[in-house]
């Protein structure tokens, strides 16, 4: 998953440089692969104007420009049809590495003219998929801006890798929390101002979970007059460096909301949904289905279905049907918040071997209380970008209020776990920082509320895994040493160690287990004793 450093700070009030914040991530259990300055990968590409365009002399399918930078005119040689005198382009000089392909621009010598540069496409950029010609910049562009500050990406990128467990990482806030329960900084929530000027939604629009052990909460907002169109430039700019590709100004939103908070969302196209009804159950067997990438997947009966008055429109938590997708023409839309049980689409997305960003987070395990608030923000978003009119109200069909889960902490046993004297007043700060509540607190124990996004806290060992976390594992020192007789005394060979070892190695093997061998890990101080250079673990 990528993460914007700039977004992050958005949430939490930081000021980590890049390293710092990657080793803070470390600490907390988050493994950065890789970091991503936009900066310095845009570095030598910058905006530039097209003031004069001819014919090369010695090859026909070449053009000779004059590209000014505002304060510096340079001579390239393009072979884009397109070119022409008065565009407004992204110009790399000698220096510029081209993101699409590698290739360092110098300048060089085409056909007998020098190119002392290189004007680009949205595809060399890995900007867009358009490679037919290069890339024409709106009007009014500011000349010799680097690339980067004209597209808001001057930004740094950390691509991260979650463990299985901790579904509440799957989004900005969530590594914000993350950040602000190490800083001891609250996180500011984005809030919505959702004005709702259609009819009362509960009127038009109706939904029916029939299923509710695989479906546990199925909300639905409506947005009636809709104008899809191209999303605006920070919106795709955006997407783009966090690895998603825009679409139009509906599904774009959708996707950055569940960047933002980790919900999943979907948008349908209302007057393609039958009776404004959406069902909730599962498929039947050997049933076939479209989805949006065109493929056609076979069911089974255990695969839950997103239906309307007739048929099945998208395969819950997975992927959505190509006959309700959000097109140009689509004027209203139904936008899907939903909550499903993780195993079941576990299952499904294994089965039919699709792997979507709503699919990885939903098999993990979502915010349940997060649902109606991502489906407000999208709403929101939505409708300020096409000039839609969302309906009054929200269906929101809930069969089974989730409760909050409670667990016990004993303060001894953190201690006897963790083998660092951490105070009581201590333990209960880490627990707050990470926004679990207190409920009641003698000098044995503490009872704490889960929050609603820890799907992973389930037992006091969780609890103890979360302080040793926030205490830091790197302030956690071994509190053992072994010494070594250089005495010379011999020991016998019944009690020698590798003895023992060897008798009962043998009694399990020939007892039908299996011996394996793992990596010893020891202390850096202890390591330095037998070699200069340790391999060190990152964590």
């Amino acid at each position: 998953m990528f993460v914007s450093y700039k977004w992050l700070q958005e949430f939490v009030s930081f000021d980590y440089s890049p390293a710092q914040l990657d080793h803070i991530l470390t600490m907390l259990g988050i493994e950065v692969e890789s970091i991503i300055d936009y900066s310095k990968k845009y570095e030598n590409f910058f905006t530039a104007k097209v003031i004069n365009s001819g014919k090369h002399p010695n090859a026909d399918k070449l053009t000779v420009c004059k590209v000014s930078l505002g304060n510096e005119i340079k001579e390239v040689v393009c072979g884009a049809p397109n070119v022409a005198e008065g565009q407004n382009v992204v110009l790399g000089i000698a220096g510029a590495v081209v993101p699409q392909n590698g290739m360092k621009i110098e300048k060089r010598e085409i056909r007998n003219i020098f190119s002392d540069g290189m004007i680009c496409s949205q595809y060399e950029l890995d900007l867009g998929d358009d490679k037919s010609g290069i890339w024409v910049l709106g009007d009014g562009v500011p000349l010799g801006l680097p690339l980067a500050k004209y597209l808001e990406l001057d930004d740094i990128i950390f691509e991260i890798s979650i463990t299985p467990n901790r579904a509440d990482c799957l989004s900005h806030i969530g590594i914000a929390r993350e950040i602000g329960a190490y800083s001891r900084k609250k996180i500011k929530i984005p809030g919505f101002n959702l004005v709702e000027r259609g009819g009362r939604i509960e009127e038009n629009v109706k939904v029916i979970i029939e299923d509710k052990d695989k479906c546990l909460r199925y909300t639905a907002r409506v947005i009636r007059n809709a104008d899809i169109k191209e999303s605006p430039d920070w919106l795709k700019n955006k997407l783009i460096m966090l690895g998603l590709r825009p679409i139009n100004s509906v599904v774009d939103v959708t996707n950055l909301v569940l960047l933002e908070t980790g919900q999943p969302l979907h948008a349908f196209d209302l007057d393609k949904l039958e009776e404004n009804t959406i069902i909730v159950k599962t498929a039947k067997n050997g049933k076939k289905f479209k989805t949006l990438d065109g493929k056609e997947r076979q069911l089974d009966s255990e695969m839950l279905m997103i239906c309307d008055g007739n048929k099945p429109v998208a395969i819950g938590g997975v992927m959505g049907g190509e006959n309700s997708e959000i097109s140009k023409d689509t004027k209203n839309i139904l936008i899907e918040s939903a909550f499903f049980n993780p195993s079941s689409i576990r299952r499904t997305s294994k089965l039919l071997g699709i792997q979507s960003e709503a699919s990885y987070r939903f098999e993990r395990g979502v915010d349940i209380d997060n649902v109606s608030h991502a489906s407000a923000r999208a709403a929101q978003l939505i409708a300020e970008l096409t000039s839609g009119e969302p309906d009054k109200g929200i269906v929101d069909a809930y069969p089974l209020k989730h409760e909050k889960p409670k667990i016990k902490l004993r303060y001894q046993r953190a201690r006897d776990i963790i083998g660092v004297n951490i105070s009581n007043k201590e333990m209960i700060e880490f627990l707050a920082a990470l926004q679990f509540g207190i409920v009641d607190k003698t000098e044995d124990f503490v009872v704490v509320e889960v929050p609603s996004w820890r799907v992973d806290i389930e037992l006091e060992i969780d609890l103890i895994e979360e302080i040793a976390r926030l205490f830091n594992y790197d302030n956690i020192a071994p509190q053992f040493t072994s010494t070594i007789d250089f005495s010379g005394e011999g020991v016998q060979e019944e009690l020698s160690v590798p003895f023992l070892r060897n008798q009962i190695a043998d009694y399990f093997i020939q007892n039908n287990f299996n011996q394996i061998l793992t990596q010893n890990q020891t202390d850096p101080k202890t390591s330095e004793l037998f070699t200069n250079a340790p391999i060190r673990i990152s964590n």
